[in-house]
């Protein structure tokens, strides 16, 4: 075959495997309130089925630099918090959900050095705070 015939060829294979290969993952940006959202070539990508993840983060009292971290994803009839204490002590929050009537605030205590998930049978976060 000569090579006026190959290079067409080749280049043809070279876009079919570009078609059928998975996109890339993009970096996520963190938002002033905490909340992580995916970027814009992601989310031209991404279908309405992925949710977005929010991040939370509580500064312990001791050892000093360390956090309890929560992360969660809103739904629709229940959400469920993740959360990892890296504090020697308790770490209490106040979590505010959205209601169909007024806003729910709840409390959430998590034991030091754990870490693990807690549903509630709530939808949307609204508010994240230290301290119950």
């Amino acid at each position: 075959m000569r090579f006026n015939k190959l290079a067409p060829m080749a280049a043809t294979a070279g876009v079919a495997l570009a078609l059928l290969a998975p996109p890339a993952a993009s970096a996520t940006q963190t938002s002033a309130g905490g909340a992580t959202t995916a970027s814009a070539s992601a989310a031209s990508t991404a279908t309405s089925a992925t949710a977005a993840v929010n991040r939370a983060s509580v500064a312990c009292s001791s050892p000093r630099g360390k956090r309890a971290n929560y992360s969660w994803g809103n739904g629709n009839t229940s959400t469920t918090i993740y959360f990892n204490n890296h504090c020697s002590h308790k770490v209490s929050v106040t979590i505010t959900f959205q209601s169909y009537m007024a806003p729910i605030r709840k409390c959430m205590t998590v034991n030091p050095k754990t870490q693990g998930k807690k549903k509630w049978q709530f939808g949307k976060v609204l508010r994240f705070a230290k301290g119950c």
